[in-house]
């Protein structure tokens, strides 16, 4: 399976989770095949994995036009996305669907404790050790269980 931990800000994280927010700005993406399960981790204050998103499809347009095609799915205002584009000639926009709220967000110290990850200032590669854990970590958390490092 294919997945990434995706930093984003908790603004941006939750318009996610809430549905507002339907297609993610970056300055840069690697090629990604349809269907990679995208982990949504909101950074500080949350700290913490929020839920996940399924990427539809990468769009690379050029950055003077992401405005135009995209105002209404990026939740970002124009002035903010100037200046966040402002030295590119192109821009990644992921577009997601299949959001899903986590009841219980997996929080940094469990990414570290039982991951062994860090979260990245953008993204980064899962292995599948890593999703098995992290939805252990998650599943437990949601049936108010304690897990140890052992039993991870």
């Amino acid at each position: 399976m294919t997945a990434v931990l995706l930093s984003v800000r908790p603004r941006y994280a939750r318009a996610i989770l809430a549905g507002t927010k339907t297609a993610e700005v970056r300055r840069r993406f690697p090629h990604q095949p349809p269907g990679t399960t995208l982990y949504l981790y909101s950074s500080t204050p949350d700290r913490a994995v929020l839920g996940t998103a399924q990427l539809d499809v990468i769009d690379r347009p050029s950055a003077d036009r992401v405005w135009t095609l995209y105002q209404d799915q990026i939740d970002i205002e124009k002035t903010a996305l100037g200046e966040y584009l402002s030295d590119l000639e192109a821009a990644a926009i992921l577009r997601i669907n299949d959001v899903r709220r986590w009841r219980h967000p997996v929080p940094l110290r469990d990414l570290r404790l039982h991951l062994g990850i860090e979260p990245p200032q953008s993204f980064r590669y899962l292995t599948d050790e890593h999703i098995g854990l992290l939805e252990r970590i998650r599943a437990r958390e949601t049936l108010g269980l304690s897990y140890s490092v052992a039993g991870a």
